[in-house]
Order: structure tokens, then sequence, then C-alpha cells
């Protein structure tokens, strides 16, 4: 496998390289350190880079800064990065006669593909490694560098392998660059939904009930509630139809959608039924047997749900949605909070039209898109058309038609976008919205898909108005995607700081005395009666450990009344977060307490944030999301 040596240039090449590089090093200083040492992948990756090894123990916190001082005395050496083939014979030699076992395997695999029998190998300092570049020049330009954890690794990511240690570093161009990004690292640890998760009593992952299946804890269970009110009612606002669908089905049904055959490996079953009530008996003289599968998208009932009875033209388009829950198997080592999960809920909706329907139907779900960023506080929506991928269904020519319709309504309303290649689905090329939170992290966000294979698998057809049956198209769409992974990035995105429209506690009501007690309940009561949600906290003790313990569960106000307060009927009213340091990239003050609040003008106030769904003042959203319009178009 001659390689053609990738040249390290300015710009994201010369990171790559320089993160590449600095990869070489560390495997180098580990094999120092651990002469038994084998060695799995070792590749850049966004911020940093990480290797995978084979070692005789488990690394401790302290082997990390060993390490490294092997590796800046391997940046003092400014050994060169030195480049050749070797042939796959003399590789494999090589790499035995050193015990690098995952090299071999490597090889072995390669030699499959290599068009003339050679890999390709960089050395440095006496490492030498199967590699196909690009590096820096020299060791010495590696700039500043840090390794910053050990995690597990399968072996090519199959749990069905042994499990190595992976160690992950970053480096930057400089120690200035290092530094903010290390700033920037604990940051994202104070986000973190895990660790949020856990404080605020938000969510939980049970062991015995099993992984990556997720216990919606009373406090988010309300988040959830609030994002699906709002999800049904702009829904229906916009003309779709809210249905239900069973979570398992035929396997006949998923021969036919091609779940079976392209995804088989993501789902869960067969599960073997009985099928007493359709009569018959199977061979051995019992119940016949059928099997069902767990579903792992919601898109073949919605066909079902269209076909239960003949449509007409005039009924089209017809919009269906969703809130389904799916079950996928993820690998273990994949699974991340709830970010990545083994169950979740997705907003699935399809649109059922005709072929000059379709682009107007794809700019409506693009202005919905825009509101659903905006009401959130994302930002930088950068769009892909995801094209198709190698392991897909049907012809080149229907794939041309639906990534053409979604080509024509982009541009047709000169929307910028980037091309993903081979990012689609099995089954339809997707328009992908990837928007940045607020720290300027990538998240991926609403999809839209046009898909050409079920239908026709399917023969979801309508009546035209000249009395003959036409294929219908299917637009698939989501906006929350999965529910579940959706809120864990609105956890890190709002710091677990919500709006008031989704925080569990609105509202925390502390009497200072027993005296105002009573006024405090009427306080209660009337924020209850708006349908706003309070907490009061009548018992007597400290005011101070009490505004302490409510602020502990991030309410959006703190209401605390005294004699003064109940006798002019008025509020002493703090903000969340009054007094404390403004977070990074925060506003750069608190607002101070208030005093000397009417009643009626902050239940005003709060009804009014609530309503409006106004994103909370201690989150900075940065600009909105730069979308251009799409206007609907005529058939």
């Amino acid at each position: 496998m001659a390689q053609q040596e990738r040249r390290a240039d300015h710009g994201p090449e010369a990171l790559y390289a320089l993160r590449h590089s600095t990869a070489h090093v560390m495997a180098g200083a580990v094999l120092e350190l651990f002469p038994e040492a084998k060695f799995g992948f070792g590749p850049p990756v966004v911020d940093g880079f990480y290797y995978d090894f084979d070692l005789p123990r488990p690394l401790l916190p302290d082997d990390l800064g060993r390490i490294e001082e092997r590796m800046r005395a391997m940046v003092r050496r400014d050994a060169p990065f030195e480049h050749r083939d070797m042939s796959v014979p003399a590789a494999l030699r090589f790499f035995r006669e050193r015990g690098q076992d995952y090299k071999v395997d490597q090889i072995e695999k390669l030699d499959e593909t290599v068009a003339d029998g050679a890999v390709s190998i960089y050395e440095h300092g006496g490492f030498v490694d199967l590699c196909r570049g690009p590096h820096v020049p020299t060791t010495g330009a590696i700039g500043a560098f840090k390794l910053l954890s050990v995690a597990g690794a399968y072996w090519r990511g199959d749990e069905k392998n042994r499990q190595l240690q992976r160690v992950y570093g970053t480096v930057w161009p400089s120690q200035p660059d290092l530094d903010a990004y290390l700033e920037r690292l604990k940051e994202i640890e104070r986000r973190d939904h895990r660790r949020l998760g856990k404080d605020l009593e938000l969510f939980d992952i049970d062991e015995e009930l099993g992984s990556g299946l997720v216990l919606w804890l009373p406090n988010l269970a309300i988040v959830r509630q609030e994002l699906e009110t709002w999800w049904r009612r702009v829904h229906q606002e916009r003309g779709y139809t809210l249905v239900y669908t069973p979570h398992i089905g035929h396997e006949r049904m998923y021969q036919r959608s091609g779940h079976l055959e392209k995804f088989a490996e993501n789902m869960y079953g067969p599960l073997l039924l009985d099928e007493a009530a359709h009569g018959g008996s199977s061979s051995d003289g019992g119940a016949p047997r059928s099997s069902f599968w767990i579903k792992p998208m919601n898109c073949p009932g919605h066909i079902k749900v269209y076909q239960a009875r003949g449509r007409s033209y005039r009924e089209l388009p017809l919009r269906i949605g969703e809130l389904g829950t799916v079950y996928r198997y993820e690998r273990g080592g994949s699974l991340h909070g709830m970010l990545r999960v083994r169950g979740f809920t997705q907003d699935d909706s399809h649109i059922f039209c005709t072929p000059q329907q379709a682009q107007s139907e794809i700019a409506g779900v693009y202005d919905l898109v825009t509101e659903f960023l905006r009401v959130f506080g994302y930002r930088d929506a950068v769009v892909y058309l995801s094209t198709r991928p190698e392991k897909r269904l049907g012809t080149d020519q229907a794939w041309d038609q639906a990534e053409g319709a979604l080509r024509s309504a982009l541009e047709a309303r000169g929307v910028d976008y980037r091309i993903d290649e081979g990012g689609g689905t099995f089954y339809a090329p997707k328009i992908d919205f990837k928007v940045r939170d607020a720290i300027g992290r990538e998240w991926q966000g609403p999809t839209i898909q046009v898909d050409m294979q079920l239908p026709e698998r399917f023969d979801v057809t309508y009546v035209s108005q000249h009395g003959q049956r036409e294929r219908a198209v299917m637009i698939h769409r989501v906006l929350f995607g999965s529910l579940e992974r959706f809120v864990g990035g609105l956890i890190e995105h709002y710091a677990g700081n919500f709006p008031l429209w989704l925080a569990w506690d609105q509202v925390a009501l502390i009497p200072v005395r027993e005296s105002a007690r009573a006024y405090a309940e009427e306080v209660a009561a009337l924020l209850r009666g708006k349908g706003i949600r309070v907490a009061l906290d009548p018992e007597p003790g400290d005011l101070r450990a009490k505004v302490r313990d409510a602020q502990a569960r991030r309410p959006n106000y703190i209401l605390v009344v005294g004699d003064k307060e109940a006798a002019a009927r008025q509020l002493s009213v703090r903000k969340r977060g009054a007094g404390a340091p403004a977070p990074p990239g925060g506003p750069s003050a608190r607002p101070p307490e208030e005093r000397g609040v009417a009643l009626d003008d902050f239940v005003a106030r709060v009804a009014l944030e609530r309503d409006t769904k106004a994103l909370p003042h201690d989150f900075d959203p940065g600009t909105p999301p730069d979308l251009p319009p799409l206007e609907a178009a005529g058939a």
C-alpha cells in the first residue's frame, strides 16, 4: 500500500499533522515505560488525539505524568519523522518479531486492498509505527500538550475483542492556546449532564434495569412534559395528525421495510409469540409461533396508519406525527449518559404528499426548524445535505430523485449548505442541521429526509385527480430527534439553569418567620392558580440555610417574605444566581436582589416570561440561528 505522503499545511491540516505526530510521540514514550506494550490505533480527533494500548497493568493517574516527561524529552531531541514503504511480508515479519499483534492484524486486513504489496511506515527516535501520515518535520515542532484521561476501548470497537486502554491527550501550537482549551474543558465538565443529572436529581440509569435505559426522575419529567405539550400544540397548529403505534411489529413488516436486511444488527428480537388467535398449529401440535421485533423506527407504523384506508389527492399532504419510543442496540462502550442510549423517544413525523407538493412541504419543515432553534437559544446552525451511504436500499435513480428534491429545495431559496458524502440513512438522503450550543460545541439537530424507498416497498399510493393510483412521496423529519439526547444536550446548553417555562421549580418561596407564613401561602396559591410551579418552605429555620437549599434546586426566582412584605403585599425577589460570580461566557454582571416588588406585578412578569418562553437571564444565547428564510412555494 504505497501512499503518497500527505504534506502538513497551514490551517486545519497543520493541526491534524501536529496531533498525529504527538500521538506517535506518546506511543513511543509508553513503549519506553512498558517495553511489553502492544499498540492498537492512534488517530488525531477533534481537539486532540488518542492511542489504544494493551498493557501489563492498568494505568494510574501518576503514569500520565511519567509519560509526559518522556514525551518532553523526545521533543527536546528534535528527532525527525522519517517515512518509508515496507513490503507486506517484511512488515508482517517486522511487527511479529516485536510482538505487535494488533499491527499484524491491521496489515493482514490491509493486504486485501493494497495496490502494490507495500504498507506505509513512519519512524522517529527508534519508534516505528504503521502509518500514512502526515507528520510535522521533527518532534521539536510539537507544541504545548497535555495528557487528559484513560478510558477503556475494545479492539476495533467490538466488545467480543480484548479491551485496551485508551489514553486521550491534546496538543496546541502554543501554551496560551493550550491554557484556553483547558479552561474550556473545565467549563465542559461543569456542564456535564451526567454530573448535573445526579446533583439536580434529573435522571438515573440503573444497571439492574439495564444499561442505556433512562429513568426520568420527577424534576426532569416536568421538563419533558412541558416539551411534549409544546410540541403537540405546535404540530396541531400546523396541520399534523398525531397518532400512536405499537412497540413491536411482525417480522414480515420489517422484512418489507428493509430493516432486517440493512439494520438487523441494531434491532432487538426476534420475540417468538403464539398466534393461536389465528387458528392453526405448529409442527409439534402446539400453537403456531411468529417472530416479532421491537421497533427501531416509527416510519413503518406511520405507513400503516396512512394505509388504514384508501387516500385521495384531496387529502394530501397528510402530516402524521408521533412521540414514539424506539429501541436500538448500541454497543456497551458507546453508551454515554442520556446522549447515547438504547431506548429513546423520537418526535417522528412523516409527510405523505404528491411529488408537486414536496418542495413546499420541505420549506414548511425548514421554517419550523428555524422557530425550534430560536426557542432554545441554539445558534450558528450549519446545513448539510447528507447523501447516499454505501449500505443502502433502492436504485441509483431513486436516490438521484430524492437527493435532487432536497438539493432543489435548498438551492431555490439560496440556502448555504455543505455536502456530507455518505451521511444519509440506508433508506433516504437528508438535510441535517448542526448547531452550536452556548459554549460553541456542535450538536446534531433536526433532520429532513425524502424517502423514495419505503413508498415503493409498501406500495404507498393515492388516487390522483385523473382517477389513477400514483406513488406518494414520503418526507421524514424530526425536531428533537431523540428526546433523551436532546434533553441531555439542553442540560449542558443551559448548564442546568433551565428557562422558566421548563423549570421544575419556577419559584421558591421562603417566609422569614412564622408570622409571615399565611402571606407566603397566599402568594403560593395565587402563583399556582396562574399555573406557576412553586416550592414553598414553611418550616422555621435559618434563613441563609433555607436560601442556600433553595438555590441548590435552581429555581428561576426565590421570593423572601416577612412581616413588612406581608403588610405592603410586596415581595423580595432574588433571581437565580444573584450575588454569584458570572459564569464563563455568560453575562458580565448578576442582577441584584429586588425589594418592594408588588405582588401583582411579579405574577404578571413571571406569567409573561413563561408564556413567551424567554431564555433565562443567566444564559448568553449568542447570535440567533443564522438560517435564511424559506417561504413555502406553490405546487
